[in-house]
């Protein structure tokens, strides 16, 4: 749910032409709150080797809120164009 919103947020921030940056900061909010859901699996190894995967993680989970993030800002930005046009 607190994903949704962050989205949610996004968009309304594009709507809104808040400043450019707030889609990394939505996409920040994304990133820790997949690589920290507790829902999800997280392997553990007994040789240490989840902090590379953790790592890894954290990149995809942070890429991917980028994506999400900046296409939810962009598409809040392009309703606000046909709206007010």
């Amino acid at each position: 749910m607190l994903a949704h919103l962050a989205i949610l947020a996004a968009v309304g921030a594009g709507f809104a032409n808040a400043p450019w940056w707030f889609w990394l900061v939505a996409a920040a909010a994304l990133a820790v709150l997949a690589v920290t859901d507790p829902d999800k699996v997280h392997p553990r190894y007994a040789d240490g080797g989840s902090a590379e995967l953790l790592l890894v993680s954290g990149v995809y989970s942070f890429t991917a809120g980028c994506l999400v993030a900046a296409g939810a800002f962009a598409g809040g930005r392009v309703l606000a164009s046909l709206v007010f046009s």
